[in-house]
């Protein structure tokens, strides 16, 4: 009997080591499961920032395309662009040499695999996990009309920002446009317009008003003139005669009357008007008020003999109406009060609007010959930045700065708005403030599918608060605190619709 008890024990003892055998066993595929779910999480992590660096070579070698056919060159650029990147990115990431391939016309691929170190895989041998990207680029076939917005207000003269904004615009104007005689020259072009209280038009007064350049102001001035008329009824006839005399002196006299009746000459005090003119020449305008306010309807094109030579004191376009079915914009004018002449909207700048070009030499003068005073009327700026891009405006600006038409393939509309100050100024008050007025054009804007980057330099928060509204995303608002900045600030600007660009 005691030696079947010992048997049992035995066994049972045997039996606790089999439970134990059995779930290591099973606890050794389960920690695999869970090292490989850890070690492809980890690598998982790293997959976006791989894709942006792998996007962000490729999109470079493709921007150096457009200036160069050495294709040893742009595979160099892009792996080095690549391996900057992920040197400040992973330490413990090792990737293979980026392979960059010319894939078909006008198209770039890049390839890479990446490894990351295991934490428990290693256990069983698998010291990496492999990470493999690609990303295509194209370069060279997307077209952009560009439209740079600029404050000149008269706040811009402190700090050296004006001095700032002109390199910042130049460097951004740079690495937008291809180079000259590159496949790509001529694809990318620049328009710019520049905003105090008002905008000059310049040469383009007459297309957006219906007034002439040279035009004269008429008024009605009054005055009064004694006239002589006749007139039939009863009326006395009276003459002086001597009561006494002295010698041939006259020493009092008198006057006899008679009445009668038959015509008779009444002089009279007649208030009567003649025309007086002011000459003006200014080509500054304001926003336009009516129906089109928020659109980019194109004004109503006039031949020369139908423009207003002679405006009636007051009027600041060719347009009667309230509703302004000609889409006019306002002009600067004259009213007569009576007695004299007083102006209004003379004081814009001289920078008038700068039609789209690609001639990287007029749009660095351009920007070099920018000077600032007055007031923020930024929505104009923004205004005039929509109509000098939109195929709406095609009979204003015509020839090789006629927009492109949205309808076409690989068309991309950008503007670019800056502002340093709180939008202050408007001349249709009834529209609402410049900051209402500007929130109304942008949201018509970006509904037309032209994107908006703006930029505060410098701003207080109503300005900001403006710019963040009319921007088309937070990625497209940028705020800037010093000249260097700004700089920055333009430059990935412009290197982002660079990527618009050419990126698929």
């Amino acid at each position: 009997m005691s030696i079947k008890r010992h048997a049992l024990k035995t066994l049972r003892r045997n039996d606790n080591g089999n439970v134990a055998m059995v779930f290591a066993l099973t606890l050794i595929p389960l920690l695999l499961v869970a090292g490989f779910a850890i070690d492809a999480q980890l690598a998982f992590s790293k997959k976006g920032k791989i894709q942006h660096a792998i996007d962000s070579a490729v999109l470079a070698g493709a921007r150096m395309m457009q200036n160069t056919n050495d294709e040893n060159a742009v595979k160099e650029h892009a792996r080095h662009y690549f391996a900057a990147i992920m040197s400040t990115e992973f330490n413990e990431l090792t990737c293979d040499t980026l392979d960059i391939i010319f894939s078909g016309p006008e198209e770039l691929t890049g390839e890479v695999s990446c490894y990351q170190p295991t934490t428990i895989m290693n256990l069983i041998g698998k010291d990496t996990m492999e990470i493999h990207s690609s990303s295509v680029a194209t370069f060279g076939t997307g077209r952009v009309d560009v439209a740079f917005v600029f404050d000149i207000s008269g706040s811009m003269n402190s700090y050296s920002r004006l001095y700032n904004l002109k390199i910042a615009a130049k460097d951004a104007a740079d690495t937008l446009l291809p180079r000259p005689g590159s496949a790509s020259d001529g694809d990318v072009r620049i328009a710019m317009a520049a905003y105090n209280n008002m905008v000059n038009a310049g040469q383009y007064f007459e297309n957006v008003t219906g007034i002439k350049r040279n035009r004269k102001y008429q008024g009605q001035q009054s005055y009064w003139e004694t006239e002589t008329t006749t007139e039939y009824g009863w009326h006395e006839t009276c003459e002086a005669y001597c009561r006494w005399s002295w010698g041939p002196y006259c020493l009092s006299w008198g006057e006899r009357c008679e009445s009668e009746y038959g015509p008779h000459e009444v002089e009279r005090e007649v208030e009567k008007f003649r025309t007086v003119e002011y000459s003006m020449n200014s080509t500054c305008v304001y926003e336009r008020g009516g129906d089109h306010a928020f659109d980019n309807k194109q004004p109503t094109q006039l031949q020369t003999y139908d423009l207003e030579n002679r405006p009636e004191s007051g009027a600041y376009n060719a347009q009667d109406s309230n509703s302004n079915t000609d889409a006019f914009l306002a002009g600067a004018f004259a009213t007569y009060n009576g007695s004299s002449w007083n102006t209004t909207g003379t004081s814009c700048r001289s920078a008038e609007p700068f039609a789209l070009s690609h001639n990287k030499t007029q749009i660095n003068k351009f920007i070099d010959d920018l000077s600032a005073g007055d007031g923020t009327a930024g929505h104009q700026g923004i205004a005039w930045g929509w109509y000098l891009i939109s195929e709406e405006w095609s009979d204003v600006f015509t020839g090789n700065a006629t927009p492109l038409s949205q309808s076409e393939p690989d068309v991309t509309k950008a503007m670019i708005i800056m502002t340093d100050g709180e939008f202050n100024q408007q001349f249709f008050n009834s529209q609402g403030n410049s900051f209402n007025q500007a929130e109304s054009l942008c949201d018509e804007i970006k509904e037309d599918d032209v994107i908006i980057y703006t930029v505060a330099f410098q701003a207080p928060n109503a300005g900001k608060e403006i710019l963040q509204k009319c921007a088309s995303g937070p990625e497209f608002y940028f705020n800037a605190e010093n000249g260097q900045e700004l700089v920055e600030s333009y430059n990935a600007i412009a290197t982002s619709i660079s990527d618009l660009r050419i990126s698929h």
